[in-house]
């Protein structure tokens, strides 16, 4: 069984939050921000947005056993950070230029992607579970 080493959770997530950060930026840019000046800050911005973004992670990293109240407190503040992120990544990117209809989509597709990513994320926890029960239960049954 592998052994939970919270620093280095921390640390794969946090890759994986500046890697999507970069993708998201990239995307957004090439598509609505094709004339902005870009300058050396952009650089840091997935960096620095995927720090704040991990914030209310942290309690899943320091506590082992979260009650289901607390992960979906848990869960309800890393929406809320991730929302508050990317509207004002947006209002950096753009400025006045777009309107508030964006800034509504862009509200609705990060709770969308927010929720297929647990969905994603419990799909294969749960296969991993599974797996580690049958191996588990194969044990069991050659000791017998």
């Amino acid at each position: 069984m592998k052994e939970f080493d919270p620093l280095r959770e921390f640390i794969f997530d946090y890759i994986t939050v500046v890697a999507e950060n970069t993708l998201s930026i990239a995307v957004v840019g090439s598509l609505f921000a094709r004339d902005v000046q870009i300058t050396f800050l952009y650089f840091f911005l997935p960096f620095g947005l995927a720090l704040v973004c991990m914030l209310p992670c942290i309690p899943t990293y320091l506590i082992e056993d979260l009650s289901i109240k607390q992960i979906m407190i848990q869960r309800f503040a890393e929406w809320i950070v991730l929302e508050v992120a990317i509207i004002w990544l947006v209002h950096f990117l753009f400025g006045d230029v777009v309107g508030e209809v964006v800034y509504i989509v862009v509200f609705f597709s990060v709770a969308f992607f927010e929720v297929l990513s647990y969905v994603i994320k419990g799909y294969l926890e749960k296969s991993e579970a599974d797996r580690v029960n049958e191996a588990l239960k194969k044990l069991h049954d050659k000791r017998k």
